[in-house]
């Protein structure tokens, strides 16, 4: 999972944000140089070889793409763990509501992070005994903005793949690059919607990598046809459980708690075994073929769901009107989104109609 995690005891406040403030001090502690990690030879090789790919594709992200990562990546920190984090997302049970935290400088954010994971756990268990759906999950590379370097941690080497890794690198850097603040789900797809077009110029770029920039393609176009697809269930969904809701709102049976679950839940189950109709096959072999499991669905799954798929469509337009040109595509949308969208339906029309000539931008 590629999300973004603001952690800083400048600008958080209260004993949470002291444990996170305190959790990243702890991991920049041991960070080193990746320089003086490749030529101490100390790694596995297939860390070591990741690690010699950093200057490269940061080069490639900055001159070709123009992106900001700054003085990011070049430190490195060996985790004891998996994943550098934990998350924990709650929603309301009887309306698709996800809680959000609001922090100074970047937000709402639809989640809490913890670097201890046992913490997650025990925050996840006080937002279920308050009432909330809840879903957790682990996290190999969040990104700092900009306020401070981001290290490379041995998370974003050991989950991801050679092409995961260089796509995971350029994801992180959009985010230091174009950030708007409490609009996440934006934030997110348009991070996604760079990275893996810029993955695919750099390994057409560097056949030395031995990375089949066709076969990268041909995963691409496979994995976009499964998550439009995705996304037309995503919202057929949210719009049966949203009637749903309504209808529990004005039923007097559905007062009863224990009823309304029990009724709930045979909606949730019928989604999943409508799933693999509706998907036909196309989710096989791509992240989207084991969404919607009987028995791990609940309002904060399909919400987290909902942050990664929002309407691609608005970046391919803007991705046009830039001349196909990642470049100029980010250049004019810094151009766009300069003034605050009232709104979310409002971003993405500003996002749609960006056309911003190269003039103007200077």
């Amino acid at each position: 999972m590629k999300i973004f995690v603001f952690f800083s005891a400048l600008l958080f406040s209260g004993c949470y944000s002291f444990e996170q403030g305190y959790g990243q001090v702890s991991l920049f502690l041991k960070q080193k140089p990746i320089e003086t990690v490749i030529q101490e030879n100390k790694e596995t090789k297939d860390r070591i070889d990741k690690l010699k790919l950093v200057k490269p594709v940061l080069e490639y992200a900055k001159s070709e793409i123009g992106l900001t990562p700054g003085k990011s990546y070049q430190k490195y920190i060996s985790l004891d763990s998996p994943y550098v984090s934990w998350i924990v997302q709650a929603s309301d049970k009887r309306s698709l509501k996800l809680k959000t935290w609001w922090f100074p400088i970047v937000g709402k954010q639809p989640y809490l992070g913890f670097f201890d994971k046992d913490k997650a756990l025990k925050q996840r268990e006080l937002l279920i005994s308050e009432g909330y759906d809840t879903v957790t999950g682990g996290v190999s590379a969040f990104s700092l903005l900009g306020y401070f370097p981001d290290p490379l941690y041995s998370s974003m080497l050991d989950q991801y793949s050679i092409t995961e890794f260089i796509e995971t690198l350029i994801h992180e850097s959009v985010h230091r690059t174009i950030y708007v603040p409490n609009y996440y789900s934006f934030n997110e797809n348009l991070a996604d919607f760079i990275a893996k077009r810029a993955t695919t110029q750099f390994l057409k770029l560097h056949p030395e990598l031995n990375q089949d920039s066709n076969k990268y393609i041909e995963e691409y176009k496979k994995h976009r046809e499964a998550q439009k697809k995705f996304q037309e269930y995503l919202l057929k969904v949210r719009e049966e459980l949203n009637n749903f809701y309504n209808i529990a709102q004005n039923n007097d049976e559905f007062k009863n708690e224990s009823i309304f679950l029990s009724e709930r839940e045979i909606k949730f189950n019928q989604i999943s075994k409508d799933y693999k109709t509706f998907m036909n096959g196309v989710d096989i072999g791509t992240s989207y073929e084991y969404s919607f499991q009987k028995g791990k669905i609940n309002n904060a799954v399909i919400l987290g769901y909902s942050i990664y798929e929002a309407k691609q469509e608005p970046l391919e337009k803007a991705l046009q009107n830039a001349g196909g040109n990642l470049k100029q595509m980010l250049k004019n949308l810094e151009v766009c989104l300069s003034k605050s969208p009232q709104d979310e339906a409002d971003l993405w029309q500003k996002v749609e109609g960006c056309l911003i000539s190269k003039e103007q931008i200077k």
